[in-house]
């Protein structure tokens, strides 16, 4: 009876490492990384950049509702991955116009003064971005990219966008150029929940002499959002999770600081 015991426990305790292990291995990363999906395999969330795997080692990148509105898209390729170190180089293109054109008029609802003109402009922006994985549920990335912009001067400084979140992605076309560099830690916290953690840097230290003119009172070449998220495994291929952004900007009136908390999801389809 006591080797029966202790069979059937041995037992369970095999299969719960099978099980422990299975899991690990299909660990489902909310936020960029190095990794190339599948092909085929695709993965979007609300407020994260969807993926599409044309190979094993291509893959396209653009948000599925905001691409209409702000065309951007981004091409990401893994040219090295060994051990547990992968690291891949991203390419990608933005059409701010037709999104700056969208939010002018005047009164409510207006963020851009109908007077002004914007031109047809374009972003074009290449970097590398590396994750490390420090064992089979917790994972470090980093990315730095660099990003410039063309057909962009003559913009007008006052029809920048002075809000957390989307005047650092539209500095580039005020300044010219940008560096936007990432850190993030993503992992299981236990069972089937998993955290994820960022800080973003970006940076325009060159150019932007007519927007330095209009706004000289203050420095607009430094944002920075630190993100940190927990997130609920509610199936195999899908998490939903709590997050929230701090955001630190060199705004035209002044440096703030902005904490916006809001929900998310990603999903996984093979």
């Amino acid at each position: 009876m006591r080797n029966l015991t202790l069979y059937i426990v041995i037992c369970i305790l095999s299969f719960a490492s099978l099980f422990a292990e299975e899991e690990s291995q299909i660990f489902r990363f909310y936020d960029e990384t190095a990794n190339v999906l599948p092909k085929g395999d695709f993965k979007y969330s609300l407020f994260k950049n969807a993926e599409y795997g044309i190979t094993d080692d291509l893959s396209v990148m653009a948000h599925p509702l905001l691409v209409f509105v702000n065309p951007s898209i981004d091409v990401k390729y893994n040219f090295y991955k060994k051990d547990e170190l992968t690291i891949s180089s991203i390419h990608g293109i933005n059409y701010p116009t037709l999104m700056m054109n969208s939010v002018k008029g005047s009164g409510t609802g207006g963020f851009i003064s109908p007077e002004f003109k914007i031109p047809i402009m374009f972003s074009i922006h290449n970097g590398v971005i590396a994750t490390y994985k420090l064992d089979n549920s917790h994972f470090l990335t980093g990315k730095i990219a660099f990003e410039f912009a063309l057909n962009n001067s003559d913009l007008a400084p006052g029809t920048s966008l002075d809000i957390p979140v989307i005047l650092p992605r539209t500095m580039v076309y005020y300044k010219s150029t940008g560096f936007d560099i990432v850190l993030a830690s993503e992992g299981s916290i236990w069972h089937t929940f998993d955290y994820h953690a960022s800080t973003e840097f970006f940076l325009f230290p060159f150019g932007g002499t007519n927007y330095e003119k209009e706004y000289s009172e203050n420095s607009t070449d430094f944002f920075m959002e630190i993100n940190g998220g927990a997130y609920w495994n509610v199936v195999k291929s899908a998490k939903l999770g709590i997050t929230g952004k701090l955001c630190y900007g060199q705004y035209p009136f002044g440096s703030q600081w902005h904490l916006i908390p809001y929900l998310d999801f990603v999903k996984y389809i093979e």
